[in-house]
C-alpha cells in the first residue's frame, strides 16, 4: 500500500480545511496540518486535557502552539502570504504517517528561497513530535529561526469573533539547549509540561526570548549560496500527573535528541507498518475506493486514545467542532472498526463508559429515573455536557434552545448494544463479567424507570428525540423504544448467563444488587414494549409523524440547502428527517425484520431524509447494498470516504468526520462484504460493487485473526494459529473453519 495525498493551492481559507485533513497524531497528541510558517489560531490538541467553558460545560482545550517556525532571510520575514510564493505543495503520507512540505519563493529584496519539511507526531512514543527541515537561499545571507511555544491560544467559541483562553503558563524556562513551558488549565485540574529544541550541525547564534505570547529560542546562522542547510526541531509534551513533570519532560527531550531524527523516524515508521498490517484493505479494480477507506482507517487511528480517562470524540484530534466531547458516535460508528480490528483498544473506551457509570447513574438521578443514563454529550468526567442553549448574537437576545441532552436518550441502549456487540466478538469474558454485566443491568435499570405504562399501548417512551433531530418532544420513537427494548432483553439474557457462569460473573450480579424479580420486570416491559405501527408495512418514525406535511427529496442530494425557504422554516412540520432512524434502527438489530420489511421502509424513508448529518449515508449504504440498490450503496460510500477530502458539508475545518470515517469500514464488512457476528460464528453474504475485482481485508474474531477475499465468484478465509472451529455461513453454506487453515467457498 502505497498512498500520498498531495495539495498544491494556498490560501488562509484552504488552510483551514488542510488544517483537518493533514493532522497529524498519535492518540495522545494532535497537530493540525496548518503550514508551520504561517500564523493560526490552532495550537495542539491534547487528548483528555479538558477546561470549564461558557454554554459547552467543559471543552477540549485548545494548548499551546508547538509546531510553528519563524523564519528571516536578511532581515526579512518569509511568510508565504507577503512575498511572491512559487511553489506550494504539501503530501500526506498515511502509510508512514507523515506530512511533507515544499516551499519556493522570491522575497522583496529579490532573493529565491527554498524550504522543505518532513513531520512526525510519533507513533510510538506518545509525548513526541518531530520537525525536520531544509533552507535554501540563492544569495548569502544571515539565516534567523524562531522555535516558539506559543501559549496564548485560545478556543473558537460560540462565535468566531470570541475567544476562550483555557490555559497559562505557569513556568517559561530555558537553558543551553532547551525551552520549557509549564502550562496549566484555568480550573487547574490538568497540566502540561512543553520542551522543545532546535537543533543544527552549523555553527549558529543562539538566543532566547521570553514574552507574553510564550517562550523562543533564536538561531541566527550566516548561511552560502545555493547551499542546503537541515534543522531538526524536537518537541515533548507530557500530562502525566506528576510532582517531577518538568524533569521528567526535559530528561525525554534529551532521550529523544540523543536518538536522534532517523532512528526516531525508523520507529515511527516500524509502528505505522504494524497498524497497517492489521487495518489495511486492499480493493482490486477501484484504487479510488481504496484510497478514501484507508485514508479515513488513517485518520480514525490517529484519533484513537491511549488510556480510558477519555473516548474517541466525535471531531478526534483535529478540530473544536463539537469541543471535543463523545457522543453515540463512537460506539454505534466508529467503536465496530476497532471491535473487529483493534479489540484491546476497543475495551479502552468502553472502559471510558465504565469509569464514568457512576457519573450516569447520578444523571439518571437527577433526571428522577433509575440506573444509569449516560448523558447525550460528555468530557473528562462523564457528565451530561450538551448545551441547553446558544446564543446568537454578541448581546444574548437570540439564542438556540438545545433539546438533546435532555431527550436524547437512546444513548444509553446504543452504550448497551455495544458492550454486547464487542462481546460477540471478543468472547472476552474478563471485561464482561467484571465492567460490562453493569453497564447492561444498569442502562436495563434506567429503561424501566424511563417507560410508562399506557393501557391501549402497553409500555411507552415520551418525550424523546430520536436521531432524526428535526422532531422533538415526540412520543414512542421508533428507534429509541425498539433499542431500549433490545436494552432490555439484554439485561434478561446476560442475568441468565451469569447464573449459569457462576464466579465473578455471579459476584457481579450480587455486587449490582440485581433481583430475579426485577428481571422478570424487565423482560415483562420489553415483551410489552410499543412499537410505532406499520402502514403499508412501513413502520411509523414516532406517534403522529405520518400525519405531518409530506415532502420528499432527490436521494442524491446532501444537506437542506437545496430546500425551498418556506419548507427549511418548518422543516420539524414535515417529514423530512435530518438522517437515517428507523433505517438505522434496522440496520442494527437486522435479525428483527425480514427483507421485505427493510425494503418497505427504506423505499420510504430514503426519499424523506436529507442527509444533513454526516451519520445518515453509512447507514443508507449498508442497507441499500443488502436490498442489490449496488448503485445508490455505492454512491453514498463513495461521498463517506471523501466527506472530508472534498470537505462536503462546508465544515471539515471543524474536525474530521470520524463517525463516517467508521461508518465507511462498516459499510464494507456489513453491507459490501455483508458480515454479521452471531452467537454461533459467522455469517458472510457478499453484495461487492459491480467494479470491484476483489476486496481483502482482516479483522480479529474471538482470539483468533482472520484474513477474508472476497470475489464476484467466491470467499475465501483464512484462520491463524488457535483452538477452537469457528462456524461460517457463506451465502447459505455451512463450514467449518479450523486453526491454520485457508478454505474456498464459491459463490
Amino acid at each position: 500500500m502505497k498512498f500520498n495525498f498531495q495539495f498544491k493551492e494556498y490560501s488562509p481559507k484552504t488552510e483551514e480545511v488542510y488544517g483537518t485533513i493533514l493532522t497529524l497524531g498519535n492518540g495522545h497528541i494532535g497537530i493540525r496540518g496548518e503550514i508551520e510558517l504561517e500564523p493560526t489560531v490552532y495550537g495542539t490538541t491534547v487528548a483528555g486535557i479538558y477546561d470549564y467553558a461558557p454554554y459547552f460545560y467543559r471543552e477540549i482545550v485548545n494548548a499551546p502552539r508547538v509546531i510553528g517556525l519563524g523564519m528571516m532571510f536578511n532581515g526579512e520575514p518569509l511568510n508565504l502570504s507577503t512575498h511572491k510564493l512559487l511553489k506550494y505543495e504539501r503530501e500526506l503520507d498515511i502509510e508512514d504517517g507523515t506530512l511533507k512540505t515544499w516551499i519556493e519563493l522570491e522575497t522583496n529584496k529579490g532573493a529565491r528561497v527554498s524550504y522543505e519539511s518532513l513531520r512526525i507526531v510519533h507513533g510510538k512514543r506518545k509525548n513526541v513530535v518531530v520537525l525536520k527541515f531544509k533552507f535554501k537561499a540563492d544569495k548569502k545571507g544571515l539565516l534567523t529561526l524562531i522555535n516558539p511555544i506559543d501559549v496564548d491560544v485560545a478556543n473558537p467559541s460560540y462565535r468566531p469573533e470570541i475567544l476562550v483562553k483555557h490555559c497559562y503558563a505557569e513556568e517559561l524556562d530555558f537553558g543551553e539547549d532547551f525551552i520549557y513551558a509549564g502550562v496549566k488549565t484555568i480550573d487547574g485540574k490538568y497540566t502540561l509540561g512543553i520542551a522543545s529544541s532546535l537543533i543544527t550541525d552549523k555553527e549558529a547564534n543562539r538566543s532566547v526570548v521570553k514574552s507574553v505570547k510564550g517562550i523562543a529560542e533564536v538561531l541566527s546562522i550566516e548561511v552560502e549560496a545555493d547551499r542546503v542547510y537541515e534543522f531538526v526541531k524536537y518537541i515533548v509534551i507530557s500530562s502525566e500527573r506528576d510532582s517531577a513533570l518538568k524533569d521528567e519532560t526535559l530528561k525525554e527531550l534529551g532521550e529523544v535528541k540523543e536518538l536522534g531524527f532517523e532512528k526516531l523516524f525508523a520507529e515511527h515508521r516500524e509502528y505505522w507498518s504494524e497498524i497497517w498490517k492489521k487495518a489495511k484493505v486492499e480493493i482490486e479494480g477501484d484504487e479510488e475506493a481504496e484510497k478514501g477507506l484507508n485514508f479515513s482507517l488513517f485518520h480514525l487511528i490517529q484519533s484513537l486514545p491511549r488510556d480510558n480517562n477519555i473516548s474517541l470524540t466525535a471531531r478526534g484530534i483535529h478540530g473544536f467542532g463539537y469541543r471535543g466531547h463523545v457522543f453515540w458516535d463512537t460506539e454505534i460508528y466508529a467503536l465496530p472498526f476497532f471491535i473487529a480490528v483493534f479489540p484491546e483498544d476497543a475495551k479502552r473506551m468502553l472502559m471510558y463508559r465504565y469509569r464514568n457509570l457512576e457519573a450516569a447513574k447520578e444523571n439518571a438521578k437527577l433526571n428522577g429515573y433509575k440506573g444509569a443514563q449516560f448523558p447525550w454529550e460528555s468530557a473528562d468526567d462523564g457528565y451530561e455536557a450538551t448545551p441547553p442553549l446558544v446564543p446568537l448574537d454578541m448581546a444574548g437576545r437570540e439564542v438556540v434552545r438545545i433539546y438533546t441532552g435532555e431527550e436524547e436518550h437512546h444513548i444509553t441502549a446504543d452504550i448497551a448494544y455495544t458492550v454486547d456487540l464487542y462481546y460477540k466478538f471478543t468472547n472476552d469474558e474478563d471485561f464482561m463479567a467484571k465492567y460490562g454485566l453493569e453497564i447492561i443491568f444498569e442502562t436495563a435499570r434506567f429503561w424501566a424507570s424511563r417507560v410508562e405504562f399506557d393501557e391501549k399501548k402497553g409500555y411507552v417512551i415520551k418525550k424523546v428525540i430520536g436521531p432524526d433531530e428535526y422532531h422533538e418532544h415526540v412520543d414512542n420513537s421508533f428507534f429509541t423504544n425498539l433499542m431500549a427494548k433490545h436494552n432490555l432483553l439484554l439485561g434478561v439474557a446476560y442475568y441468565k448467563k451469569a447464573l449459569n457462569k457462576g464466579g465473578y460473573w455471579k459476584k457481579t450480579v450480587d455486587r449490582v444488587k440485581v433481583t430475579e424479580e426485577e428481571v422478570l420486570k424487565w423482560r415483562e416491559i420489553a415483551e410489552k414494549m410499543y412499537l410505532p405501527p406499520q402502514v403499508d408495512g412501513v413502520f411509523e418514525e414516532f406517534d403522529g409523524y405520518f400525519a405531518l406535511q409530506d415532502y420528499t427529496v432527490d436521494p442524491h442530494g446532501i444537506g437542506e440547502a437545496r430546500l425551498p425557504e418556506e419548507i427549511r422554516k418548518k422543516i420539524g412540520k414535515t417529514r423530512l428527517i435530518k438522517q437515517a432512524d428507523v433505517i438505522a434502527a434496522q440496520y442494527l438489530l437486522k435479525d428483527q425484520f425480514d427483507i421485505d420489511t427493510i425494503k418497505r421502509n427504506f423505499d420510504y424513508y430514503i426519499v424523506r431524509t436529507t442527509h444533513a448529518s454526516s451519520l445518515s449515508m453509512p447507514a443508507y449504504s449498508i442497507v441499500a447494498s443488502w436490498l442489490g440498490y449496488g448503485d445508490l450503496a455505492y454512491e453514498y460510500f463513495m461521498k463517506c470516504a471523501y466527506i472530508d477530502l472534498k470537505n462536503l458539508y462546508g465544515n471539515t475545518h471543524d474536525g474530521f468526520h470520524l463517525a463516517t470515517a467508521g461508518g465507511v469500514w462498516q459499510t464494507l464488512f456489513r453491507g459490501f462484504c455483508g458480515i454479521d457476528i452471531t452467537e454461533d460464528g459467522i455469517s458472510i453474504n457478499p453484495h461487492l460493487p459491480s467494479k470491484w475485482k476483489a476486496v481483502k481485508f482482516g479483522f480479529s474474531f474471538r482470539g483468533r485473526w482472520l484474513e477474508i477475499r472476497v470475489t464476484p465468484k467466491e470467499v475465501i478465509v483464512k484462520s491463524d494459529e488457535g483452538k477452537e472451529v469457528i462456524k461460517l455461513s457463506i451465502a447459505g453454506k455451512e463450514v467449518s473453519l479450523r486453526p491454520n487453515e485457508k478454505i474456498v467457498v464459491p459463490l
